[in-house]
């Protein structure tokens, strides 16, 4: 039996042409030095849940979205394809950008919206399904590969395993790796892949569940593509094939897996952010951070460090000593903002990165807080670690913020008050 996707669903929504507006100088600010994204998802959709339908009726257009972004200095945005990007609205979406000087950050292949994905994409139990996702998820690459985007990121929503006797997890898992095989194969990784582990939702159980089982995947995905292109080498060269035409030839492919850490996902799976930050960073697959918050039982996507604190401060700090930014790392923030304004939560969002980069600068540039520091460390008092961080906080700090209320004049300029 033959798979396909509904045209009409693969053909998405219309853009229409959107005038570029001034961009708001003093949120520019706040932006300029930073590598923010956007996804844009959460500026569109009216946060349904299993619940309801609609809980948040002050959504914007796809090109609304694009030019509020714009406004506030965020540099790129990301898609979903099929879904927000598409065969059909590529070239308008990419004009968009370009006019304001943007960029795609990631066009996701959505295996995991349509109703034939029910059971999953790479690693759905029917071939057929296997092989429709594949072709969704290499089109994603394609696209990814044309824009310049660094990764492609992907969220494998419905991979995953529940009840007993129903799924091969081993199955899953070689399953999903040759698709990702593939799909770097397909762009020669002029796109990698961040991949945005969850260890359950909707599957009980995900194939890619966490930090680690994300990297050792990794590892394994590439340890795959290392044998194919052995293979290709000896079919071409023969017994005249070198090393050193291996390295030039893998050269493409070393480390293009890697992860998107989204901090909810995280303490779903029981564990600290900044321990994934310190753990992909080591081994050099820290590919993009969704940062957000939760309470580790539901994935609600709040506000960044609105309840884990101390560990978006660390993981911060982690980051700034590492160079994350200079190394080209980005800043997606993913939100699900059922009551908020979007718009508002996005750009607190961006604050809270920015007070924490504030703060955790002072313990990385300030001699007298690196040199506390540096004694916690070696002591490991929880007391002497506790009493730096309260100290630290108490004293206060500048940093650069985006005024709130400049979602409400973006939403007065466009003509879309907020409603209930």
């Amino acid at each position: 039996m033959k798979y396909e996707l509904d045209p009409e669903y693969v053909k998405g929504v219309e853009i229409k042409p959107f005038k570029k507006g001034k961009q708001y100088e003093v949120a520019l600010k706040a932006t300029e030095d930073m590598n923010f994204s956007a996804g844009i998802w959460y500026f569109i959709y009216t946060m349904a849940d299993r619940f309801s339908g609609d809980q948040n009726l002050n959504n914007l257009t796809i090109e609304e979205g694009i030019e509020f972004c714009h406004r506030i200095g965020v540099k790129k945005v990301s898609f979903h394809y099929p879904g927000e990007y598409t065969d059909e609205n590529c070239d308008v979406i990419d004009g968009l950008l370009k006019e304001r000087g943007m960029s795609v950050g990631s066009v996701a292949g959505n295996t995991f919206t349509a109703l034939q994905f029910k059971w999953g994409g790479p690693a759905c139990h029917i071939k057929g399904i296997r092989d429709l996702a594949l072709q969704v998820n290499l089109r994603a690459q394609e696209i990814n590969a044309r824009t310049g985007a660094q990764n492609h990121t992907d969220w494998a929503g419905r991979d995953g395993l529940d009840g007993y006797f129903l799924y091969e997890a081993e199955k899953q898992w070689e399953w999903t790796k040759q698709a990702y095989v593939k799909m770097l194969m397909a762009v020669e990784a002029k796109a990698g892949i961040a991949i945005e582990f969850k260890p359950y939702d909707a599957m009980e159980h995900s194939v890619l569940k966490n930090v680690d089982t994300a990297m050792l995947f990794a590892e394994e995905v590439e340890k795959e593509i290392a044998k194919k292109v052995w293979q290709q080498l000896k079919k071409e060269k023969g017994s005249k094939a070198t090393h050193r035409d291996f390295d030039r030839a893998f050269k493409p492919y070393d480390h293009c897996v890697g992860v998107n850490i989204e901090d909810a996902h995280v303490y779903l799976a029981g564990q600290k952010v900044a321990e994934a930050v310190r753990k992909s960073i080591a081994a050099k697959r820290l590919f993009l951070r969704h940062e957000n918050d939760c309470e580790g039982r539901i994935d609600n996507d709040r506000i960044f460090g609105s309840i884990h604190f101390w560990d978006a401060l660390e993981a911060t700090y982690v980051q700034i000593v590492n160079k994350y930014d200079e190394k080209g790392g980005f800043h997606e923030p993913d939100i699900f903002p059922q009551r908020d304004d979007p718009l508002k939560a996005f750009i607190q969002c961006l604050n809270a990165i920015n007070y924490f980069y504030a703060l955790a600068r002072r313990l990385v540039d300030e001699k007298k807080w690196a040199n506390r520091l540096k004694d916690v460390i070696e002591c490991k008092y929880a007391s002497e670690a506790n009493s730096l961080l309260f100290d630290l906080v108490s004293e206060g700090i500048e940093y650069n913020k985006i005024p709130l209320d400049l979602a409400e004049k973006f939403r007065k300029d466009i003509g879309k008050p907020m409603v209930f």
